[in-house]
């Protein structure tokens, strides 16, 4: 595919404080932000059985695999995981090596949110959830071959396991491009999805299906680390929605806070992390120096029939 290196426009003012992640990557880390696709909205599977009935699979971007499955790479891994329900968290390693993987290591279900999705079984809110989850490292720009090979791939796994809706749930910044790509490859490929997304402007131009936006820092796409209650509560109503949605796109806010009182003193958090760690070790410039492939400025129609999403 031709790299597109156009810039896009700004999304719609939302109204609301958001997380700006432009501002994190040149203020802090000295990155110009790639363009931005700007998608059509996507043409929706509907779900086939109501929520309490469905089979729900997880698709994650934070590298989550056990020790005795290959390690994932850092970036530009085509290759995922599957994450056997049964499998203890406390064994759960992480391949994705983006600064924010620090909420995941206090907490996995913040990211990889297998607990959430059990306690939510056993109170009927889902029929069942999935025998695997599919694990992914998120930081990918082979955008053609993620949707043309790997979407149908993984369309296949859910399929075996008789999936009927899959909860995306993207990291990093770069994940939030490529896991869109993906979970609208695999809705039109026959499968639901939903996605619970922390950046606004990546979900605003991507346009995954039956998007909900949650308003925490990056890395906490399922609720706060050791907030047990609170990720039960995030989960489902991006499950809730999912069911309720219309044929219409739409991002759903969802009506949490990181802190009780509104503070946003999380987004410094954020840019402390960021900042430390490229300091240490400069690990973000070395990511975004692979990412070779650039997804926006135009030929985005074109690369949505192409590549069926």
């Amino acid at each position: 595919m031709t790299d597109l290196i156009q810039t896009t426009s700004a999304p719609a003012d939302p109204g609301f404080p958001v997380f700006d992640p432009d501002m994190l990557l040149r203020n802090v880390l000295g990155i110009e932000p790639e363009p931005l696709p700007d998608f059509d909205p996507p043409a929706l599977t509907p779900m086939r059985v109501p929520l309490r009935e469905a089979t729900v699979g997880l698709l994650v971007s934070c590298g989550a695999y056990f020790p005795d499955q290959p390690r994932l790479r850092q970036h530009s891994d085509l290759s995922y995981r599957l994450l056997p329900r049964e499998r203890d968290l406390d064994d759960v390693l992480f391949g994705h090596m983006t600064p924010i993987r620090a909420f995941a290591l206090a907490d996995p279900n913040v990211a990889y949110p297998r607990d959430t999705m059990l306690d939510l079984e056993r109170d009927g809110v889902i029929g069942r959830y999935a025998a695997n989850a599919v694990s992914m490292v998120g930081s990918i720009s082979q955008f053609d071959e993620l949707a043309t090979e790997v979407a149908p791939r993984i369309v296949e796994e859910f399929q075996a396991m008789g999936v009927d809706l899959v909860l995306v749930v993207p990291f990093c910044p770069q994940c939030h491009v490529a896991f869109g790509v993906l979970a609208r490859a695999i809705e039109n490929r026959g499968i639901p999805t939903t996605s619970i997304t922390t950046l606004y402007k990546q979900a605003t131009f991507l346009k995954p299906p039956r998007a909900s936006f949650l308003d925490f820092p990056l890395g906490c796409p399922a609720g706060r680390p050791r907030e047990k209650t609170q990720q039960r509560e995030i989960v489902k109503a991006a499950l809730e929605f999912a069911e309720q949605a219309g044929s219409d796109w739409e991002l759903k806010r969802l009506p949490f806070q990181w802190d009780a009182d509104g503070s946003r003193d999380w987004e410094d958090l954020v840019a402390d992390v960021y900042r430390l760690d490229n300091a240490i070790r400069g690990s973000v410039l070395a990511n975004a120096a692979a990412h070779t492939q650039v997804l926006g400025g135009g030929n985005e129609r074109e690369f949505a029939v192409r590549c069926a999403c």
